[in-house]
């Protein structure tokens, strides 16, 4: 394996990683997500030769076994031989349990970045790289445009060179402007093979069907990301300008915000609608259509949109979340759960605790706002009951519970940063954790 300390042969490869390495300028451990395959491969070869000249950087690596397909046990042990022979800490995590039978690329990502999460805390990395490649932009990118109504909605954007998952760490990928090829050029140059998943040609799966019409494609024109960036900017600054929480459980949107470009409107409301729903993405986009149109009628006039009631106020729109499917949950002692998908709660008692919708029903001095939104606001709020008995007020000092931002709970993108701090402030939210560099 000699083979392996030779220079790096492809400069564009060389150029992206040495652009990543020299954000780092403390010292820091990076958790290389390997697979076998050639991306993520080359990526952890190239990381391990440019360490040489970035010494307060260090590695380890982890292999994700989905228990899919019968070889995949064998191909997590190659990779802990390669990082052995690299002098690399390597982990194997297993998904274990039983599989969906419906939904599984989704479940399995799930998955593997939860298993990359936990590998990450037992190795000490302080952030994951990932091997994705331009290609992977391109596919994200063909299969979004398949289901998207306008040409400017957000997914369109593509990927983020960094993700922060579940508030708990970020991952990067440094490779999204490298082409695939140039990166199995380089290991080819080395002497050195990498696995190919039959699922990646299986054309029973969407991916697989973009990557074949792709294959051939020279032109690659990858989005701007500077572009989706500057729409959350200016997201987060109509946001700050012209959006407040009159009473809680209320978001309430002057008039004044329907001035902003369509494209910042959208991205606006479709956060809002997702965080005051408690969804982890935003309406459709002919949902989004309705909620601007209704702007134009007279004051009183309401749709209902991802678990939202927007009701057109003489003064602008308000948004509460609506009545329906507001499920009690239990907790345990020391048990954590999320309720509505919009807080998450830890049970800090010695016994159970349930959560229910509120039944409050105090009404505020200011009669600005309808009753009916004002009793929805309130009914929205969780509500303890311990024991059998119901607490009289939402007791932070007893139960630590907190508001979350249901869209970017799981995963919160780069680019939408600025966003997800104003609905941090304006929601009274659990702040998210800072990207390193």
């Amino acid at each position: 394996m000699n083979s392996v300390d030779l220079a790096l042969s492809d400069d564009a490869l060389n150029a992206a990683l040495v652009r990543f390495l020299n954000r780092i300028t403390v010292p820091f451990r990076l958790l290389v997500a390997v697979s076998g395959g050639s991306d993520s491969k080359g990526l952890l070869i190239a990381l391990h030769q440019l360490l040489h000249h970035h010494p307060h950087i260090t590695l380890a690596a982890a292999t994700i076994d989905h228990g899919l397909r019968t070889e995949s046990a064998a191909e997590a042990q190659d990779v802990a031989t390669l990082c052995a022979q690299l002098g690399i800490a390597h982990a194997i995590r297993h998904w274990n349990g039983p599989k969906p039978t419906t939904g599984i690329s989704a479940a399995a990502r799930e998955a593997r970045y939860s298993l990359l999460a936990d590998a990450a805390r037992a190795l000490g990395a302080n952030a994951i790289v990932t091997g994705h490649t331009a290609d992977d932009q391109l596919e994200t990118i063909a299969m979004r445009k398949q289901r998207s109504a306008t040409e400017d909605a957000p997914g369109l954007s593509g990927m983020a060179d960094r993700v922060l998952y579940r508030n708990q760490i970020w991952i990067y990928r440094p490779l999204l402007s490298c082409r695939r090829q140039m990166i199995r050029d380089f290991l080819s140059h080395q002497g050195l093979s990498w696995m190919d998943d039959p699922s990646n040609t299986n054309s029973h799966y969407e991916r697989a069907r973009v990557r074949a019409t792709l294959a051939k494609a020279n032109d690659i024109n990858l989005p701007r990301p500077e572009r989706r960036e500057e729409i959350s900017q200016q997201a987060a600054r109509l946001i700050e300008a012209h959006v407040h929480k009159p009473v809680a459980g209320v978001i309430a949107i002057d008039q004044a915000a329907w001035q902003a470009p369509s494209s910042v409107l959208r991205h606006a409301l479709q956060a809002l609608v997702a965080t005051v729903g408690g969804q982890s993405h935003g309406p459709a986009a002919q949902a989004l259509t309705q909620v601007m149109t209704l702007f134009q009628r007279p004051g009183g006039a309401r749709i209902t949109l991802g678990r939202c009631l927007a009701h057109r106020h003489r003064h602008g729109l308000l948004l509460v979340r609506e009545a329906r499917g507001l499920q009690a949950i239990i907790l345990a002692p020391n048990e954590t759960a999320v309720w509505d998908g919009r807080w998450q709660i830890r049970n800090s008692f010695e016994t159970e605790l349930r959560v229910t919708e509120s039944t409050l029903t105090q009404m505020p001095d200011d009669k600005a706002l309808p009753a009916s939104i004002v009793a929805l606001g309130q009914q929205s709020q969780p509500q303890f009951h311990l024991s059998g008995e119901t607490l009289p007020t939402l007791m932070r000092a007893d139960t630590d519970y907190q508001s979350i931002i249901s869209q970017y709970f799981s995963f919160l993108p780069g680019f939408d940063w600025p966003l997800a701090c104003t609905l941090v402030e304006l929601f009274e939210a659990k702040p998210f954790f800072p990207a390193d560099f």
